[in-house]
């Protein structure tokens, strides 16, 4: 694990054997592992995680070295790589802590969540690098997520925490007063080094949007008239953001959304897709959604994958997989050869650089071992085959259509969802002509209500009280 830091040399004479023996000791504690300091083999690392089943061998070995890049990377706060990626950011953490829930580790998530108020200056800026306002928002928000899927409360020592993590946004925001375009939105700031030099990103508004929701959410099982507050500055940050994306859309004659109000559409607006993944800010087929994917897409994709032409001049693995999430969102089948594209670009072990240079394919940018676009990874396909969509989930909606074979046996589970764990079976009949799905939850409460969309069949809602439907797949809309 890591890099080479050290060499032994030995003289070989030139036609001669020379016989060696080296013994390297594997136990013993380091960082990270048990609580009491004891080694924790991988079996224990593993244990109760989400596992993946599909009919393609590279997809699931993608996979576990996606779960073990996840784990080596956080022995107590996560690190988006190994070397010159072995520091704190807490965008990354959010995405990578995300991943890790999702796929069952929770307790990794727990602990490196724990280590988030040690991070917050007294004002309640939750600092890991200065003039990056999206921090707030983010640290929130997997908060929440933690809460809701594990279904717990959030803890007594993360109170006052999110409290003054919440209330930094609303102090932080510009007066909403006058027309300028950035009016009640957050300051310009550096924000995620992909978008740019300094300016009003949409991307930081968005996260302290949905940081907003998140605290009041939170904040609901501990202090429920501040949790109200938390619901009326919610509503004022967005509309601010609303009355920005309407003037930008007057100027650029679309709805697509830039960077800044200030920038013109160029690959910095991949950024604003945070409204829709990972955010769920907006409805699926919000046009303002779909028109910034199709305007990526259409001008900053090269050989399949989004090229970021500012800073990291490459091909971004969990960027692409960002729209990718957008389109399958919106139930957009496009999404699968973005998903397929990311697989080609992996390494032979299984890793992804955070940009690959697009004539020799391999890193230009960050450490060949990209622990967010490990995560993303993740996340793709836990969302193909569950994800919560409003009060309810959708299941199989990422499946790719070449794993209905017959006979074929696709699976995942147990996932963590805000309705509980849930576990889902595709089993297609020998005849290739229908297929039955199943799911088990281990609910929060009430069983959510559930609509199956797997490819080559027809939507179809289902009650609560349903756990198996058999499918044609012949009534493919």
């Amino acid at each position: 694990v890591g890099m080479a830091t050290a060499a032994a040399m030995f003289r070989i004479a030139p036609g001669k054997p020379r016989d060696l023996e080296v013994r390297i000791p594997i136990g013993g504690a380091q960082e990270g592992e048990g609580e009491t300091g004891h080694p924790v083999s991988w079996e224990d690392s593993l244990r109760g995680h989400c596992r993946l089943r599909v009919p393609e061998p590279r997809y699931e070995a993608l996979y576990e070295a996606a779960l073990r890049t996840l784990i080596v990377h956080s022995p107590l706060d996560v690190y988006p790589g190994p070397y010159t990626y072995k520091r704190f950011w807490f965008r990354d953490a959010a995405f990578i802590i995300h991943a890790l829930l999702c796929a069952g580790l929770v307790h990794r998530a727990e602990r490196a969540l724990d280590r988030f108020p040690l991070r917050q200056d007294r004002n309640g800026y939750f600092h890991s690098q200065e003039g990056e306002w999206d921090s707030n928002g983010e640290a929130l928000w997997i908060m929440e997520r933690f809460c809701a899927l594990t279904g717990q409360a959030p803890k007594p020592q993360w109170h006052e925490s999110i409290r003054r993590g919440a209330q930094w946004i609303v102090r932080k925001r510009l007066p909403a007063r006058g027309d300028a375009p950035h009016a009640g939105l957050l300051p310009a700031g550096f924000s995620a080094e992909h978008l740019g030099p300094n300016d009003y990103y949409y991307w930081d508004d968005f996260w302290g949007v949905g940081g907003l929701h998140a605290a009041e959410r939170l904040m609901r099982a501990f202090d429920p008239p501040a949790a109200a507050g938390m619901r009326a500055e919610a509503a004022a940050f967005t509309a601010a953001i609303e009355r920005s994306l309407t003037g930008v859309a007057a100027r650029l004659g679309g709805p697509a959304m830039p960077a800044s109000p200030y920038r013109r559409l160029d690959a910095g607006a991949i950024g604003s897709l945070a409204m829709g993944y990972p955010l769920q800010l907006c409805a699926p087929d919000d046009p303002r959604l779909l028109d910034t994917a199709a305007f990526l897409l259409d001008r900053c994709f090269y050989q399949g994958g989004f090229f970021q032409d500012m800073i990291h001049s490459g091909i971004n693995p969990y960027l692409t997989l960002h729209v990718a999430q957008v389109l399958l969102r919106a139930g957009d089948a496009r999404h699968l050869e973005l998903t397929d594209r990311v697989a080609a670009l992996a390494s032979p072990t299984g890793q992804w650089p955070e940009a690959i240079h697009p004539h020799t394919l391999g890193g230009c940018m960050g450490d060949g071992q990209h622990v967010w676009a490990a995560a993303e990874w993740v996340l793709m396909l836990r969302n193909g085959f569950v994800r919560e969509e409003g009060e309810g989930l959708v299941l199989c909606a990422g499946i790719a259509p070449r794993w209905l074979t017959p006979g074929a046996v696709l699976s995942l589970g147990p996932a963590p969802t805000a309705f509980g764990n849930v576990s889902v079976e595709v089993e297609v009949q020998q005849s290739a002509r229908r297929a039955t799905v199943r799911w088990r939850g281990e609910w929060h409460g009430a069983a959510p209500p559930v609509e199956l969309r797997l490819p080559c069949a027809a939507p179809l809602r289902c009650g609560a009280d349903r756990q198996a439907v058999e499918i044609d797949l012949e009534t493919a809309p």
